[in-house]
Parts: structure tokens; sequence; C-alpha cells
């Protein structure tokens, strides 16, 4: 061989796929990871829209709940007839006190319907029922829906003079309106009654 002559390179054909395999998996390991973060992405967003969902609603539900229970206590104060104290209805103890139907039940109605305006809601609907009685009573099928807070759907008692409140209102949603359920109804119940004197004696033929 002479001295100015190169000798020849030989480039083995084996290395050749072997760096086209690798620019291949390198490819898919980036398109594996965009679909990855795109799933994990979406996830999140329908984990953030469920809690404003459930947040939302508890909220709601937990205000109508003192909404309803802030009426009937305001039903019971306004409406106590005092002047059943002065009556002789029973014997063995103080005399026993009852509700003015009518009065019970505006003053009730007056505070819900404020305290609906204040939050902004329009659409609702409500149910109060007064047991004005010394012994109070019972109100079968009341409240008329199940609710979470409160008593449940059934035959509502008290043994003394009450109020009951049941509040019916809509509640928008965020994920669910995506599903066509732009609200979910919320219902509540609340009740108040009025505590007898101490000792007070129990009327018998008496309304």
């Amino acid at each position: 061989m002479s001295a100015c002559q190169v000798p020849p390179v030989f480039v083995s054909s084996a290395s050749v796929p072997r760096t086209v395999t690798l620019e291949h998996r390198k490819t898919g390991d980036r398109g594996q990871i965009a679909v990855l973060g795109a799933l994990l992405i979406t996830v999140f967003v329908l984990l953030a829209a469920t809690l404003v969902d459930g947040f939302s609603l508890l909220e709601a539900r937990n205000w109508g709940y003192q909404a309803a229970q802030q009426a009937a206590l305001a039903g019971v104060s306004a409406g106590r007839d005092w002047t059943s104290l002065n009556k002789q209805v029973c014997t063995g103890g103080p005399q026993p006190i009852r509700l003015v139907s009518a009065t019970t039940w505006n003053a009730t109605v007056s505070l819900l319907q404020q305290e609906l305006g204040l939050r902004g809601i329009g659409s609702y609907s409500y149910d109060v029922r007064v047991l004005p009685d010394y012994g109070g009573g019972s109100v079968s099928g009341y409240p008329p829906q199940t609710v979470r807070l409160g008593a449940g759907r059934g035959n509502w008692s008290s043994s003394e003079p009450a109020v009951g409140v049941y509040l019916s209102f809509p509640v928008n949603t965020f994920l669910l309106s995506f599903i066509g359920r732009q609200t979910v109804q919320v219902n509540v119940f609340a009740a108040a009654s009025v505590h007898q004197p101490d000792g007070a004696c129990s009327p018998t033929g008496f309304p």
C-alpha cells in the first residue's frame, strides 16, 4: 500500500435501523406523555367542577335550613296568644299558652320571603303549617318531600304549639349543566315551638 492511499471506511448496516428505532421510540414516548397529560388535566377539571357543585349545594342547603328555622322562630315569637294565659282552661299549675294561627303564619311567611329576596331567589315554593293548640298536634304527609336536614317526609307532630316551614328552591349547577341539569332542587324543613311555662297544667276539652 502506498503512503498516499486512504484505507476504505466500512459502516455497519446494522447501526442504521437501530438509530431509526430509537427515534421512533422517542416520538412514541412524547405521544403517550401528551395523551396522559390531557387525561390528567381532564380529571382535574372534572374534580374541580364536582367540588364546586358539591360546595354550592351544601352551602345552599345550609342557608335554606337556617332561613326556614329563622322564619319559624319569628312565627312563634309573633304569634303567641298572651291572652290565653288569662283563661282558666285547666287547674293544677300555670295556664298554658297557644298560638294565633293567622298572626303566626303571616310573621313566618313575611320573614321567609324577606330572606329569599335578600338571597336573590325568585323561583321557590313553601308550605307553612301552624299547630296553634295547647297540646300541639300533627300534620299527615308533611313535609311533602324528603329533606336532608330537619325531619323527613311523614307525619310532623309536636306536643306544644308550633309552626313548621317547608322550603324548596333551585340551585344553579356548573358541571351538571353540561349534561342537561341546569339546576338542582333543594328541599329543607324546620320547625319551632312555644315552650309552655314550667309546671303548666294540661287542658282537656279546649282547642
